[in-house]
């Protein structure tokens, strides 16, 4: 996959209590290029809506 700067890099996808975290590694190095949290169903009381990238 490609992460939000454009670098190339392995996804590793947890779903878990409406969120969706993705960590995003450089599969050469290891290195971490991006972790991103997706909200997968809506929190009205903390104003968030679903797809809403933390």
């Amino acid at each position: 996959m490609t992460d939000r700067l454009g670098r190339r890099g392995l996804a590793h996808v947890n779903d878990a209590r409406g969120v969706r975290r993705m960590l995003i590694m450089d599969p050469g190095t290891g290195a971490v290029l991006g972790l991103e949290s997706t909200i997968t169903e809506p929190e009205p009381a903390f104003g968030v809506e679903e797809g809403g990238v933390m």
